[in-house]
């Protein structure tokens, strides 16, 4: 009788184990009784990609990719990049070269003129599916940061 009762606890055990890792296979694999991990089954779905990050145009007041210019000094326009062609636009930056276009205001910003010359942009740090800052390099080759935020209503 107790010979019974053991191989009924085993059996018992046994279906437990068994009917465990099968729960656990949809998951994240299991291990078999030969001491293998088996693999969960690849999903059926293909997976979705995030849509690419955008940046304010703050003249049309629109979200835009990869555009071909692009007002940095929004308040006064005394800054842009035109002609602008991307070597990259991904999830993290986006990197271009172009023409810069800005106004050197000496003896006084009436009184100025506008100097351009080729500066490379890069766009990063992405909040929210926007580019916030955009940087180039100055006339003088020095970086400069541009805030390039969303779109404020």
């Amino acid at each position: 009788m107790n010979l019974i009762v053991r191989s009924i606890g085993l059996t018992a055990t046994a279906l437990a184990v068994a009917s465990a890792g099968l729960a656990t296979t949809s998951c994240a694999g299991a291990q078999s009784a030969a001491g293998t991990v088996a693999k969960p089954a690849a999903a059926s779905f293909a997976a979705t990609q995030a849509p690419a990050p955008v940046v304010n145009d703050c003249i049309s007041n629109h979200t835009v990719t990869q555009p071909s210019s692009m007002l940095l000094a929004c308040g006064d326009g005394g800054l842009s990049v035109r002609d602008i062609t991307w070597s990259s636009w991904g999830p993290d930056t986006a990197e271009g070269d172009g023409t810069e276009f800005r106004r050197v205001c000496e003896p006084s910003c009436a009184a100025g003129h506008t100097a351009s010359g080729a500066t490379h942009i890069t766009l990063r740090k992405v909040q929210d599916g926007y580019f916030t800052e955009a940087v180039i390099a100055d006339l003088d080759g020095k970086p400069e940061t541009w805030p390039v935020g969303p779109i404020r209503h």
